[in-house]
């Protein structure tokens, strides 16, 4: 059985409230948690939810718009609807990572078939559907019933940026909904793999060249930090060539 999924509502207008709740409680997965009609309190109270819950919100409000509210919570691994009158502000709510838009006046089935589609992108497919020893299957964009097949060994490096990890190759970069952390457990048994960086982890095998801080990957260039220098180094020391009269010298 499917989890439910926990819901929150941002809206000034309590007729616009009463239809969301109405419409949610038709949805057999979807639960209320939270119901704001103020847009101040509503972003104090969501940044501190450590559960990824479903917003649906508001554009025009008094004192924070909604786009304000979500341009707040774009680092949060919430995913928001947006519902709104006004068709003008669809540009907007997709730059601050909005996952649909729904415009007033809609109908339970306009309803319904948004939430399904955030629903199969956010909550049921895992960006990384299937894993095995040598490579990935991804879904790169929630596209139901198409997964891409990458190849570890292929993986020039990877970057965490907010909720996302990009994967870069030699010819494609793909992006997957997760976080670095996921990712690098997912890799931990690899011996290949080693994060360098908060937001960077690398493939040994396309290193090119170490220059202080500098990872030279090739194609691409990426910067190591202190906190995960340690791990990395200890690796590369492992594979430099160095005469063992050298070594006795130093120890």
């Amino acid at each position: 059985m499917k989890k439910s999924v926990s819901c929150i509502i941002v809206d000034d207008d309590p007729t616009a409230i009463n239809i969301l709740q109405d419409y949610i409680v038709e949805m057999p997965r979807l639960k209320i948690n939270r119901i704001f009609n103020k847009p101040v309190e509503a972003l104090s109270e969501i940044s501190i939810e450590s559960s990824r819950q479903l917003i649906f919100l508001d554009i025009d409000m008094p004192a924070l718009s909604g786009l304000q509210l979500a341009d707040n919570l774009k680092h949060k691994s919430h995913n928001i609807i947006f519902t709104t009158s006004y068709p003008e502000f669809a540009l907007d709510a997709f730059k601050v990572r909005a996952k649909h838009y729904l415009l007033k006046p809609f109908n339970m089935g306009d309803f319904a078939v948004v939430v399904n589609e955030v629903l199969s992108e956010c909550y049921d497919a895992q960006d990384i559907a299937k894993e095995n020893e040598g490579a990935f299957f991804l879904r790169t964009n929630g596209e139901r019933g198409r997964l891409t097949k990458v190849l570890k060994k292929d993986i020039i490096y990877l970057q965490g940026s907010n909720n996302h990890v990009h994967i870069y190759t030699p010819t494609n970069d793909y992006s997957v909904y997760m976080t670095i952390k996921e990712m690098e457990e997912k890799l931990q048994e690899n011996g290949h793999f080693y994060r360098v960086h908060k937001s960077y982890i690398i493939n040994t095998a396309y290193v090119k060249e170490i220059n202080g801080h500098k990872i030279d990957l090739g194609k691409y260039e990426v910067l190591m930090t202190p906190q995960y220098k340690e791990a990395f180094m200890g690796f590369i020391e492992d594979q430099t060539l160095v005469s063992k009269r050298l070594r006795d010298q130093h120890l």
